[in-house]
């Protein structure tokens, strides 16, 4: 079986914690909401993907913990989950989420079974049947082998180690890793990281290093750096913002759904942004999952 997309990372538990403002160091504040989704930057861009009809591999590992009813909605959405392997005696990853009144976030994450990927054997099945690897949040010792095995196989690699970035990753682990890759995808704040750790000043200084840099904004949109030029695509505006979790996800999703028929990349990053704005709308990474006809009509809006 011949797959796209093959999605290395997190498969979480994510907590949603409301609150009126982000607290000051030594200081408490009350919580207004709560809920629990279901997420992890990889499973949210595979199934957002496999949604939009992209055939996605999931690799990740999960805990004895693991809920059944998420197993069953990644398989329902389309998602293979061969290499979503269930780690005996581990904890599944969960995320404490905290978002306030401005948008602003803070997140808590327990790596749990992630924690211990190196000790485990790779999901060489996504490593095999998928074109395009998005190499995400994880354990940079998993993710050298992965790399070193791709090196004669002219595997298309995305690297997105997302918050990450700034403290898990060595700035030389970093360098080493962009080298063998095709895409970097990060935000703002990570661009700032990934600049500092390279010693260079503009995000023009990375394309020494890969063919295409994708920084997401927020509500500001996206940018698209290639060798001759940078393209800033709008945001879609969504018809209400209730919190942002998962939007990124929700980006490359949409950006793979483009890539995957054809489309150039900077309509890649528009559907990217049509997708994102799906995802703001709800109150969970998976909760407003889309088809491609629902995002094509977005898309097309965009300017």
């Amino acid at each position: 079986m011949n797959l796209y997309l093959g999605v290395f990372g997190h498969t979480a538990l994510d907590v949603i914690l409301k609150v009126p403002n982000l607290p000051e160091k030594d200081s408490s504040i009350a919580v207004e909401s709560r809920v629990v989704r279901y997420g992890g930057t990889a499973a949210n861009i595979a199934r957002a993907a496999a949604e939009m009809d992209v055939d996605v591999s999931l690799a990740s590992f999960v805990g004895d913990d693991f809920p059944e009813d998420y197993l069953n909605s990644l398989k329902e959405s389309g998602v293979c989950t061969y290499d979503l392997k269930n780690m005996e005696g581990y904890n599944t990853p969960t995320c404490w989420i905290v978002n306030d009144a401005k948008g602003e976030q803070i997140t808590i994450i327990d790596q749990a079974v992630m924690d211990h990927a190196e000790s485990f054997e790779l999901a060489t099945r996504t490593m095999n049947e998928c074109d395009i690897l998005h190499i995400g949040t994880g354990k940079p010792d998993y993710y050298e082998k992965i790399f070193e095995r791709t090196d004669s196989e002219k595997k298309t690699i995305a690297f997105d180690p997302a918050q990450e970035l700034e403290y898990v990753y060595e700035p030389s682990t970093f360098e080493k890793f962009l080298r063998k890759s095709d895409y970097f995808f990060c935000n703002k704040k990570e661009l700032k990281v990934a600049l500092n750790y390279l010693n260079e000043d503009t995000p023009q200084g990375i394309l020494k290093y890969v063919d295409t840099l994708v920084v997401t904004k927020g509500a500001e949109g996206s940018s698209l750096y290639l060798s001759d030029e940078k393209v800033d695509i709008p945001a879609y505006e969504p018809q209400e913002v209730v919190e942002p979790t998962g939007a990124g996800d929700a980006f490359r999703a949409g950006f793979y759904a483009g890539l995957d028929r054809g489309m150039p990349l900077v309509e890649c990053c528009k559907t990217g942004s049509a997708r994102a704005s799906f995802s703001v709308e709800c109150s969970g990474p998976q909760d407003n999952l889309v088809n491609w006809e629902e995002v094509r009509d977005r898309f097309e809006k965009i300017d």
